[in-house]
């Protein structure tokens, strides 16, 4: 039995999207697992348990069918504490963690702290490139493996019937499409953290050369209703407010890409982008901010200038065909593999150990 801790959609983010695409991995190759959801909203998916994670250690701790538990879990707090718990409790059972976001952060303030928290896993994954180079200079020695958070989707006719029909009256009448999204609003250094701004911008500038344009941007979650309500009167005052979307019910944001000409992702911080890789995947050029390193057949812009964002997404429109057919060459591998060879090694530490 595998189980993996942390957000199970709704809400849709980049951690809860990527739990859900590995439990349907498990579940197409039957190999048994749980999800323990620890989004605080009640699921009725099978194998998907509603866990505070405070809770999740002392359940590993007394079921003895469980072989390893999978954290995906966000922050210094969570980390330390369980951290402190696999300290106490666990011996040799098998834990292992994924960091989705940069390992920079977790040292900010108490280094040694974090750095027992870490060591205390058999193994972590990180999703950023140079993740590993990183951790190993703050001194910690669990094994530590480079694998990209993203995980093809599994084409599902369940999940493309939940987009709202709207969606697909806006895609019908627009061309062409360009798609974006957030897993909520937020702020980075008193900016926009997922760029709805410049996208309205964007489109609004785009209009010009492109009459029928379509911006599609899902939001599954507010977040700040105040800044929410700012950016709809923004759509209106740039004249947009035909063709802009902006799509707030949850649902899975695969089905709209795939209908998109084009996705952008104009964050002012990242990790890694389980949408960027997607668009990749489906051959959708894809234009995104310098701010970190980003998947392989990206065009980059330079991070919040609204000029430079706005020549980029034009000069892949004008020569679409071109971008769209280089992205043919691009190889994205299977980390799910990758993911079940980490497990299959800890599992013969295991029997070694035993």
């Amino acid at each position: 039995m595998i189980i993996q801790v942390g957000p199970y959609p709704p809400p849709y983010g980049g951690i809860s999207v990527y739990i859900k695409r590995m439990k349907s991995c498990f579940d197409s190759k039957r190999i048994e697992n749980q999800v323990w959801d620890t989004s605080g909203v009640e699921k009725t998916e099978k194998n998907v348990l509603k866990m505070r994670l405070r809770f999740a250690p002392f359940r590993y701790l007394v079921r003895r069918d469980i072989d390893l538990i999978h954290y995906h879990i966000p922050g210094i707090e969570a980390k330390n504490y369980i951290g402190f718990l696999n300290r106490l409790l666990f011996g040799n059972r098998k834990k292992i963690l994924t960091i989705h976001g940069g390992g920079e952060s977790l040292f900010d303030t108490n280094d040694k702290s974090m750095t027992k928290s870490l060591n205390s896993f058999d193994a972590i994954i990180c999703v950023k490139p140079k993740g590993r180079e990183y951790l190993l200079k703050q001194g910690i020695d669990s094994e530590i493996y480079e694998i990209s958070a993203f995980i093809p989707p599994i084409l599902s006719d369940e999940e493309i019937v939940e987009i709202p029909q709207r969606v697909w009256d806006f895609v019908r009448c627009h061309k062409p499409i360009i798609s974006a999204n957030a897993s909520a609003i937020r702020f980075y250094r008193n900016q926009d953290l997922y760029g709805i701004d410049m996208c309205v911008d964007l489109c609004a500038k785009s209009k010009n050369a492109f009459p029928e344009i379509g911006f599609v941007f899902c939001l599954p979650d507010i977040g700040d209703y105040g800044y929410f309500q700012r950016m709809k009167q923004r759509i209106v005052e740039k004249g947009v407010e035909d063709n802009f979307l902006l799509q707030t019910e949850p649902c899975e944001f695969y089905p709209i890409l795939m209908k998109s000409d084009l996705f952008v992702r104009p964050t002012n911080r990242d990790g890694y982008s389980v949408s960027l890789a997607e668009a990749i995947y489906f051959r959708v050029p894809a234009v995104a901010s310098d701010v970190c390193t980003r998947s392989e057949g990206t065009i980059l812009f330079k991070n919040r200038d609204t000029g430079d964002f706005a020549s980029k997404v034009e000069g892949v429109l004008d020569n679409y065909e071109s971008y769209k057919e280089s992205l043919e060459a691009v190889d994205l591998e299977d980390n799910f593999e990758k993911i079940m060879e980490v497990y299959q090694k800890l599992g013969e530490q295991q029997n070694i150990e035993s």
